[in-house]
């Protein structure tokens, strides 16, 4: 069986999707470890700047698109999807750290286990099973997932309904979970595959930029609770009364960042009564 592995476990039917939007330079060096895969880029803030970086690093580019309109995370893997050719794609951001390695070991559970969708890499800081109860190389099944990385069938990924494209950026991973849970497929955590995850860092810290972070993720919270019947009218009603509370007593006490982030919560939740008002 090992050596079955060995000689199943290669490269070439592997393609790395990077999503890409007001990328800090200072995550440019984490993309060398795909210099040996084929690489589809959809950058969403039309930054040609970066193009030329990025292309000096990563010699294997297939598809490099740029546009000026960022039409959020769902939309923009799905749409990678549709480009590529291989069995697999890795979905994977500039934050995050995985050696070619570990990106060969996500294949073992597609080869292993047929029920397999998606194949996960230990991410150090994201705990989504108890190590306690592993012992050794064994696949561990999981409930849950981070969009950040992970390797999926492309036919299977097809299947499943891909991501979501109603959520814009956020809990568009927990959705597509929730619908694998409720499947007759299964995530696999390979605890042998080791990932890093440096969190907010494939983004620059701009203003623009946390307010999209921060109103989507309030406005997927809810999308995700009404989808799955889990969001209550209290909750509602009792968070348009308390943010913008909260959001004046952060600024009276200067601290603005916290203010300007109960705004986005806030402006999150009427996206969310707008979108349902004109989804109805």
């Amino acid at each position: 069986m090992k050596n079955f592995l060995t000689r199943q476990i290669k490269s070439n039917d592997i393609s790395v999707l990077l999503l890409l939007y007001k990328t800090s330079k200072s995550v440019l060096k984490n993309l060398k470890n795909y210099k040996d895969f084929k690489v589809y880029i959809l950058d969403q803030s039309n930054d040609h700047q970066l193009k030329k970086k990025i292309i000096k690093i990563l010699p294997k580019i297939q598809l490099y698109k740029i546009t000026n309109k960022n039409r959020g995370f769902a939309w923009g893997i799905n749409f990678l999807t549709k480009k590529i050719k291989s069995r697999f794609f890795l979905c994977t951001q500039a934050d995050v750290v995985i050696s070619k390695k570990s990106i060969l070991r996500l294949k073992k559970p597609f080869l292993i286990k047929k029920d397999t969708i998606i194949s996960i890499p230990l991410i150090k800081n994201f705990k989504n099973f108890n190590l306690a109860n592993n012992k050794g190389d064994k696949l561990v099944k999981v409930n849950k997932m981070i969009g950040a990385i992970f390797l999926s069938e492309k036919d299977r990924f097809n299947r499943i309904g891909k991501f979501d494209e109603n959520f814009f950026f956020y809990w568009e991973d927990m959705d597509l979970s929730k619908r694998i849970e409720n499947s007759k497929y299964t995530l696999y955590l390979n605890p042998m595959s080791k990932a890093n995850h440096l969190g907010g860092q494939s983004t620059t810290q701009e203003y623009r930029n946390l307010f999209i972070k921060n109103l989507n993720f309030k406005f997927g919270e809810y999308l995700y609770q009404y989808k799955y019947n889990e969001l209550r009218i209290v909750k509602i009603f009792r968070e348009l009364i308390k943010i913008p509370i909260l959001s004046l007593f952060c600024f009276i006490t200067l601290q603005f960042k916290s203010s300007f982030k109960m705004l986005c919560y806030y402006l999150g939740i009427l996206k969310f009564i707008n979108f349902i008002i004109h989804n109805k």
